[in-house]
């Protein structure tokens, strides 16, 4: 037995024990004894993660529900994360329950799981499963934003710029939404391009900087390309280049969505209109 789990040979492990005082002996066979439940617990553990993911990836989301909450009950949090999702986007069929869902997401950001952490930051933000808690928003994104979580980033950057919580401060805006471009986060690439070239205070105001961004920028893949083709023709107009500028402007309101909300609509009348006066677009 002791063989097994130290790696002595017979002879060590006899000589060993006949050395040892009983109070010795005791203490060491209770380190094994210790050692041992252990490295059971990880192997049940493991294995009841592995079911739980096993069928989740399989899309059995009924039989992964009871998988993942015998395993979240254990506090495993990538099981707990799993069972948050199964509750939140309802794939169980049951009916969705995004108040059981933010209780296990909060159960895996508190064992430490960054992604975890992000959702429950954005979930206190957009009051999901939750009432509205900016400074718990922040807090948790904060976490997350430390272990480089690029999703936090971009939300702490969105925070900053629209002043949800905090005061509106453009600096900070651009300091959070840099570190998640530099990971080639499209929306972080298009507010930066953004605020380089519309910015009229602070001194952020940026061509070169605003041209660096947008031609970085790619509108595939993106649910609503026309918020690139509205950045790409602000920075056009702020260098001047007011044919571009129309051309893409026209190109974003065409291809607005038909269930587009007015508001957005008229805001993107308002940029081709300042275009075709030969005016840049300045917030």
């Amino acid at each position: 037995m002791f063989i097994v789990v130290f790696g002595y040979n017979n002879n060590m492990v006899i000589k060993a024990i006949k050395n040892m005082s009983i109070k010795k002996l005791s203490g060491f066979l209770f380190l094994y004894v210790v050692i041992t439940a252990c490295s059971d617990d990880k192997i049940i553990n493991h294995k009841l993660l592995v079911d739980c993911d096993n069928h989740y990836r399989a899309q059995s989301y009924l039989v992964a529900l009871k998988n993942c909450e015998t395993a979240a009950k254990k506090n495993i949090a990538q099981a707990q994360w799993l069972l948050a999702h199964i509750y939140r986007y309802d794939l169980a069929a049951l009916g969705a329950r995004p108040d059981l869902a933010f209780e296990w997401y909060l159960k895996a950001a508190e064992a430490g799981l960054t992604a975890a952490q992000t959702f429950v930051g954005e979930s206190y933000l957009y009051a999901d499963g939750v009432s509205r808690n900016y400074e718990s928003a922040f807090s948790w994104l904060s976490k997350a934003a430390d272990n480089a979580d690029t999703q936090a980033e971009f939300t702490l950057g969105q925070i900053y710029l629209n002043g949800e919580g905090r005061d509106k401060d453009i600096s900070s805006a651009i300091f959070w939404f840099n570190k998640a471009a530099l990971k080639e986060h499209s929306m972080s690439i298009n507010n930066l391009a953004w605020l380089y070239a519309t910015s009229a205070k602070g001194g952020f105001f940026n061509v070169k900087k605003a041209r660096y961004w947008s031609q970085k920028l790619k509108d595939n893949g993106l649910q609503d390309p026309s918020i690139i083709w509205d950045t790409k023709a602000a920075v056009f107009a702020a260098g001047g280049e007011f044919d571009k500028a129309i051309e893409y402007q026209n190109k974003a309101i065409e291809n607005l969505a038909e269930d587009v909300e007015e508001s957005l609509l008229i805001e993107f009348q308002k940029h081709l209109e300042a275009y075709q006066n030969q005016q840049a677009w300045k917030e």
